[in-house]
């Protein structure tokens, strides 16, 4: 693959994931509510929550394919000075950013050490967790690279699934099983075997029965994750045991989504031809709507207040934090250079 080639499909699917994301961070308020327990409105953010999971599971396997079909991802000096400055340097920035926001709602002093631990631990941003795990997946990026470059399919999703023993399938077996079984811990981070699934799927098309059944399984998946986390609530606790990052459910569901996005996109290339000015123009602004968009949730829910329904509470989270971050990233999308890297 060229290194600036555009793909609809995948643009399509970077925005959707954002969407996903943001619409988890307006959703948890509400679904981890005991207060909510039981009303309709309720029931229908857990519902959705158990799909907005997907989100970061989409994100992860979209940059499997970016980065592994590269043949440059080989070279191991050039792709860590490539691509993680432009990791490294928004994460900075952003850290203060955020670091300065929740100091001054919280009304406390700046302290370089408080903002030193924050940096090294996770951030100051609950979302930025995932450019952490990026980070530590891009370095292994060009060993991954040479190994799934010498393994046929099978053997790449063998190693998948030797990386979900320990993260997903063990603690499956432990729901059920009488005796609790703890082989071996994760040898690779476990976010890395949807790395891979993204890089098997982009490069190995499925046959129409695979695709059906891939469809089936991605929805029953939903379906059960919806209603055992519904199931597993209570008045006292939100219990949401189908919602962890390494769930199966999560796999299944977002390997059905990027293979229907795929399909659809290839199977009505000139119909949908449309689309890929506005979706590659979308596209390439995600990142920045990535980093502002918790600076703007937390904006509007202080501008609003909670004297609002469930319903309105949502809808107007979720309008004004999608508009306010899309237009941040389109304003920072014409700075010069370097402050536009700095900030996206």
């Amino acid at each position: 693959m060229k290194e600036k080639e555009r793909v609809a499909y995948l643009d399509c699917l970077r925005c959707f994931a954002i969407f996903l994301v943001i619409v988890l961070h307006v959703l948890v308020p509400v679904v981890s509510n005991t207060g909510l327990y039981g009303a309709p409105s309720w029931e229908l953010c857990v519902v959705l929550d158990a799909f907005t999971r997907v989100g970061v599971p989409l994100f992860f396997m979209l940059s499997g394919w970016l980065m592994l079909s590269r043949d440059s991802t080989r070279e191991i000096g050039a792709f860590y000075r490539k691509n993680l400055p432009k990791l490294l340097l928004p994460l900075l920035v952003w850290n203060g950013i955020y670091y300065l926001w929740n100091a001054g709602g919280e009304g406390r002093g700046l302290s370089l050490e408080k903002f030193l631990a924050g940096l090294l631990n996770q951030g100051h941003g609950y979302h930025m967790w995932f450019i952490y795990t990026l980070l530590g997946i891009y370095l292994l990026c060009p060993y991954i690279k040479r190994i799934a470059d010498g393994c046929s399919g099978r053997q790449l999703l063998l190693l998948v699934v030797i990386i979900l023993i320990p993260t997903t399938l063990q603690p499956i077996l432990n729901l059920t099983q009488p005796v609790y079984l703890n082989l071996f811990p994760p040898m690779l981070e476990g976010y890395l075997g949807y790395f891979l699934v993204g890089y098997y799927l982009g490069g190995h098309p499925l046959g129409p029965w695979a695709r059906y059944a891939l469809y089936l399984l991605g929805l029953a998946a939903f379906l059960i994750a919806a209603v055992g986390n519904l199931a597993a609530a209570s008045p006292k606790e939100i219990l949401l045991p189908f919602n962890g990052g390494y769930r199966l459910n999560h796999y299944l569901t977002a390997a059905a989504v990027f293979v229907l996005v795929r399909t659809l996109f290839e199977a009505h290339r000139e119909g949908l031809a449309p689309l890929t000015a506005p979706l590659a123009w979308l596209s390439s602004r995600v990142f920045g709507v990535y980093w502002v968009h918790v600076l703007a949730l937390e904006a509007v829910t202080r501008a609003v207040g909670t004297d609002l329904t469930v319903l309105e509470f949502v809808g107007v989270r979720l309008a004004a934090a999608c508009g306010l971050s899309l237009l941040f990233a389109a304003l920072a999308s014409r700075l010069p250079g370097p402050v536009r890297r700095a900030l996206m």
